[in-house]
């Protein structure tokens, strides 16, 4: 259906389409924030929240600005957009490369949001060491320097790559390469956590992650199946490759976990964001078919990866370069292989496998310049910036965790709730169900089932018992007589012999 102003002509359709994909797309962002936000230690969830959050506000800016521009403006050459369409100075009309049937504001908002989770998606390898302040100058200069030409290069009418042929439908080098690699250098320059241990499990709250992996499964329909810009049948495809091979990864996890012994409720939620790592690339030039490959191949190898990283040696938080980084790699590789032309003639190839092999070529450009373009730009930006203002936190912000030290709050209020219930109890029970208010200090009390070795009591950290109103140490400490000695550093309880 085509409504006219008296202007311009627009599709409705396509137009509402590319409404509908921005705000779903725009819902993966605080998605990433609970999916990152579950799997964390509790000590940093909001911060890990905010990390996210905030790109929503400084990467649209930006974009509003001049990142637009930079990416789609009037270009300068293959490499490098302009000036020309800063402030977004070009009212409510089309452009027939970008958007042909609908308002070039809205291509605008749609791909702004790619943009805001780009960065967001890097914040997920830094877990819990880096200042804030640096972390927002950071993310707004490698949204200017990074992604802007990057996008240009892949999706910029006369960008390089697209002029060479490689082959990317919805962001899987723009997207999950770039942040991956990025995630990667910048977990290797701020160095590993203090009391990184490569074989511990953090996840705070799974709760958190399984909403988070639901609602990025869901986004992700606007963020495969609005790149075909419009509402057709190309949409159609995007979005059925899309959930087949989030539906691959889910089982293939599943499958290979319950053959290891026992079904990870984590591994779970990785999973299917595996597959729909690997299908970005090619959801709009593969038959379906295709997409259960591409999706079970991608989790496998992600699979080992992650068996294999307490080998490595670098401290990737989330595993932003294995599931990002190696997903978008493996997704853009496969693209090379199993391509048609016939399924988008508009703008696809055959690939190796229909008679075509040098697209595998043309795809593997595209990694080596999504890889090296994006270390080098990490770099360039985080090693001036740290001797310039420091970009780590000290060791006892560290330890503390940056909900108290970045944003003087915390994530305890359910925990502690419940320990104000029992406590409650316990008094009413002592003074025969009568309600009693009392001012004393929380204690833990450990005795050990080797009647060799002696209990010990923890009093409470002081945080604690001052949001509780309770009296206390102003610093936490340990009362015990034994070779066994706790060690307390914020709210962790360390063991030390």
């Amino acid at each position: 259906m085509n409504t006219s102003t008296s202007l311009y002509s627009y599709d409705t359709g396509d137009n509402a389409w590319m409404m509908t994909s921005t705000a779903l797309v725009l819902l993966m962002t605080p998605a990433l924030a609970f999916f990152y936000g579950g799997l964390v230690d509790h000590k940093n969830v909001l911060n890990q929240l905010f990390l996210s959050f905030v790109c929503m506000g400084i990467v649209f800016l930006q974009w509003v600005l001049f990142g637009f521009s930079f990416a789609f403006g009037p270009p300068v050459s293959s490499g490098f957009g302009s000036f020309g369409w800063s402030v977004l100075r070009f009212g409510e009309s089309y452009n027939t490369n970008y958007s042909p049937t609908y308002p070039l504001l809205t291509y605008c908002a749609y791909q702004g949001t790619f943009a805001i989770i780009t960065p967001a998606l890097i914040s997920g390898a830094i877990v819990g060491r880096m200042k804030t302040i640096p972390y927002m100058i950071f993310i707004f200069v490698w949204s200017t320097v990074c992604y802007d030409p990057m996008a240009h290069w892949v999706w910029g009418e006369n960008g390089w790559l697209r002029q060479l042929g490689t082959l990317d439908f919805a962001g899987g080098t723009v997207v999950h390469i770039l942040s991956g690699v990025s995630g990667l250098v910048a977990s290797i320059i701020l160095g590993e956590r203090h009391d990184y241990d490569p074989k511990s499990t953090t996840a705070h709250n799974l709760p958190f992650t399984i909403l988070g992996t639901c609602l990025l499964w869901v986004g992700w329909s606007g963020f495969n199946g609005g790149s075909a810009n419009s509402a057709s049948g190309l949409a159609a495809l995007a979005v059925i490759n899309t959930h087949t091979a989030a539906a691959t990864g889910l089982v293939t996890w599943v499958v290979i976990d319950a053959i290891r012994g026992h079904v990870s409720i984590s591994g779970a939620c990785i999973g299917p964001i595996v597959g729909l790592v690997a299908i970005t690339p090619a959801c709009g030039f593969v038959q379906p078919g295709w997409s259960i490959l591409i999706g079970m191949i991608a989790t496998c190898i992600v699979y080992v990866l992650l068996l294999l990283k307490k080998y490595m040696r670098f401290d990737d938080t989330l595993d932003v370069a294995i599931v990002h980084g190696c997903g978008g790699i493996t997704g853009a590789f496969m693209t090379g292989l199993f391509s048609q032309k016939w399924v988008n003639e508009a703008g696809g190839f055959d690939g190796a496998f229909y008679g075509r092999p040098v697209q595998l070529w043309y795809q593997i450009a595209g990694i080596l310049t999504a890889v090296a373009f994006s270390a080098a730009c990490t770099a360039g930006i985080l090693l001036p910036l740290d001797w310039i203002m420091g970009i780590r936190l000290a060791e006892k912000d560290e330890i503390e965790g940056l909900d108290a030290t970045a944003h003087g709050e915390s994530w305890e209020i359910a925990a502690s709730r419940s320990v104000s219930d029992m406590v409650r109890k316990a008094l009413e029970e002592v003074n025969n169900g009568k309600h009693s208010e009392d001012r004393g200090t929380f204690q833990l009390h450990y005795t050990p089932a080797d009647t060799d070795r002696k209990s010990f009591t923890i009093p409470l950290p002081a945080r604690f018992n001052q949001q509780h109103g309770t009296a206390g140490n102003t610093r936490p400490q340990t009362s015990m007589n034994s070779n066994h000695i706790p060690v307390i550093q914020g709210d962790v309880v360390k063991s030390r012999h």
